[in-house]
């Protein structure tokens, strides 16, 4: 029986295990003790998320992990964000498929990514790095592009991350950045990043690489909170459109996708990348060698054949062979939550499940709050507090049911309410990309 090992699994709602275990993989865990222990205060649905009776073995350190040569593990998978550094140093040290551990800082680091991808003559996003106060004020001095966004080097969900319109508004953000904090990510915010706005609609590709060839599992196109006019979280995502793989735009995107994963040396597993599409074409903004977080990755395996799980398992226990990109089956949307004012959660996840139960095409959600739980005005994406996903065949039904699902939310979590006529305008945009050419 084959087995892998997982690196800090601490998204994904344990889909990657129960997956794996289906297939009849053995899992094993590790999880950093001493990255979690800085992990402000968790709520009981996030101390949950990690579920230890899943996995064969659970390992709290890399002291406690088996000798290089034990042989216990056939493969290495990164498990989040926080897994990936990890994941590639094991891997290479059991002598199993994966990216070069020399290579890893292509992979977490946003500006070294935009080197990268300017070293291999792809479209790329001018980046200044701030080590520090003193060098942020010089960076002030010279810099003159506006809008402009303040980042954290190595974050993710839209953490920390600020758009500035003027010199004012980065004086400011940058009075603010959360230097030297523990970040999602599990890493220390000691250099911030400032880049150029670009224009354009955001996307995401997700890739499996296998010896340096690409497969594409799914394409995506986020609704960020900017373009529904919702205040104070422009780059929070509210919906997320599942697209065909076949469409023009689908095309142009994998095409720079493939050229840019290899450019950050990803030669096997999971590539998540995000992208805007601008006018000159595609960017990347930043990419992450690990699968798509949060609970999409049980919704592509309604929505495309092959999966990316099923991906995944042909890279590392399957046939490559069978290895081809993927098909979109039914048209599928995520929707998450924007909260738009701050509240107590006041129902179970046992009525929660209740209230939702008559969505036919709900295939699962994902709430990290319970009843008693505060929520917040959501500002990235770890404050929002649940995500949805739906998949359909009948279009009516699919978006009837999105809608109500947003109700419930406007009603028990401060949600973001949008009238018929937004309504109609978000469908007719996720259509536009399913009419054939």
């Amino acid at each position: 029986m084959p087995s892998c090992l997982i690196t800090n699994p601490v998204s994904n709602a344990n889909i990657l295990v129960r997956y794996l275990k289906g297939k009849g993989v053995d899992c094993y865990a590790i999880i950093e003790l001493d990255k979690v222990a800085l992990i402000p205060k968790l709520n009981a649905k996030k101390k949950s998320e990690f579920q230890a009776g899943l996995y064969k073995g659970v390992f709290t350190s890399e002291d406690q992990l088996p000798a290089g040569e034990s042989g216990l593990f056939d493969a290495v998978l990164p498990g989040s964000e926080n897994g990936v550094f990890l994941a590639e140093k094991l891997a290479a040290k059991y002598s199993l498929f994966g990216n070069d551990p020399a290579t890893s800082f292509r992979r977490r680091h946003k500006d070294e990514m935009q080197r990268s991808l300017a070293n291999a003559s792809l479209a790329f996003i001018p980046t200044t790095v701030l080590n520090g106060q003193k060098s942020a004020q010089s960076a002030l001095a010279r810099w003159d592009h506006y809008p402009c966004i303040l980042k954290p080097q190595s974050s993710a969900g839209g953490e920390g991350v600020q758009r500035c319109n003027n010199r004012d508004e980065l004086q400011r953000a940058l009075d603010n950045a959360s230097w030297d904090t523990f970040s999602a990510t599990w890493t220390v915010n000691d250099h911030f990043l400032i880049q150029p706005m670009i224009q354009g609609h955001e996307y995401v590709v997700d890739l499996v690489a296998c010896a340096g060839t690409y497969f594409i599992a799914a394409i995506c196109r986020y609704v960020r909170s900017d373009e529904l006019d919702i205040a104070d979280c422009d780059f929070v995502k509210k919906f997320t459109f599942i697209l065909p793989l076949d469409s023009p735009v689908s095309k142009i995107l994998a095409d720079y996708a493939k050229l840019a994963a290899k450019a950050l040396d990803i030669t096997y597993g999971a590539v998540h990348m995000e992208l805007v599409l601008g006018k000159n074409g595609p960017v990347m903004i930043e990419a992450a060698a690990r699968m798509h977080g949060t609970i999409t990755p049980k919704l592509f395996t309604e929505c495309y054949k092959p999966s990316l799980l099923d991906q995944l398992y042909e890279v590392y226990f399957g046939d490559a062979d069978n290895l081809q990109d993927a098909v979109l089956i039914a048209p599928a949307v995520v929707s998450d939550v924007i909260c738009i004012e701050n509240g107590v959660c006041a129902i179970s996840e046992a009525q929660m499940d209740e209230v939702l139960a008559s969505l036919m095409s709900l295939k699962g959600y994902a709430c990290v709050i319970g009843e008693g739980d505060e929520y917040v005005v959501t500002h990235d994406l770890f404050s929002s507090p649940m995500n949805a996903c739906f998949c359909d065949a009948d279009a009516d039904k699919l978006w009837t049911d999105v809608a109500a699902f947003d109700q419930v939310a406007e009603r028990l979590m401060g949600g973001v309410a949008f009238s018929a006529e937004g309504w109609r305008s978000i469908r007719s945009t996720y259509e536009g990309y399913l009419t054939p050419v």
